[in-house]
């Protein structure tokens, strides 16, 4: 009889650890829930997206929800680069967990050729288009070769860089001390005079120049290497 109510203690006790085992929640289903809720989000706003799914402690003991996974995230619907995602159970256990994702973007952005140092005059030779995952661009990208070509460098670049706005600047067109010409226009009659410049200009920006005849000093609009357009 003891033996008897031994064995059936022991089949009790499988029994009930094996139903305690199963009413665990799954770690991969939480860890899809995470991966479909990151990627709905990225897909409505970039183009292929991919998403990497940390994976979760395997010793993480969750009470198996019986309602559907609630997902959420403090950050960005927009936010590349790593995330955290929610997931919750409402019943009959309420518990919270997060998820590590990564949301990866490929684009060709522009890349240097070479290393290039600071105030270099970019050229066409200087940079390529290449992919990169532009989560990692925290500074931005360029795409656009027309936009870049001409420009100038803020600081030296090593090769295989991605070009961001914040590394270009427009070149200074007028030296200070540059012989320039200065152009007037009044009434349909334009004059032209000679100049010095009596500071650095980009195009489009304003600028001091003494005017080589009178020694008087004029202001005008640089609308050209060179050429500035006096303001009357």
């Amino acid at each position: 009889m003891l033996s008897r109510r031994y064995i059936l203690y022991l089949g009790a006790a499988f029994f009930t650890s094996q139903v305690f085992a199963d009413t665990k929640q799954s770690l991969p289903e939480i860890e899809q829930a995470a991966y479909v809720y990151a990627m709905n989000q990225a897909q409505a706003r970039y183009d292929n997206p991919q998403i990497i799914v940390e994976s979760m402690d395997k010793r993480l003991r969750l009470d198996t929800c019986s309602r559907p996974l609630e997902t959420f995230s403090t950050s960005k619907a927009d936010t590349l680069g790593n995330r955290s995602i929610g997931i919750r159970c409402r019943a009959p256990t309420d518990w919270t967990v997060y998820v590590s994702v990564k949301v990866k973007v490929l684009r060709p952005v522009l890349v240097t050729t070479k290393p290039l140092a600071a105030n270099h005059i970019v050229s066409a030779s200087d940079i390529k288009l290449s992919m990169h995952d532009i989560s990692d661009l925290r500074l931005g990208f360029v795409t656009d070769m027309k936009k870049v070509v001409g420009q100038q460098l803020k600081y030296p670049l090593a090769m295989g860089t991605a070009l961001s706005p914040r590394s270009l600047k427009q070149r200074k067109v007028v030296q200070r001390g540059e012989h320039v010409v200065l152009v007037a226009q009044a009434g349909g009659m334009e004059i032209r005079m000679n100049g010095t410049a009596m500071q650095d200009a980009m195009l489009g920006e304003r600028v001091r120049v003494e005017n080589s005849s009178s020694k008087r000093i004029v202001e005008g609009v640089v609308k050209a290497p060179g050429i500035i357009l006096v303001i009357m």
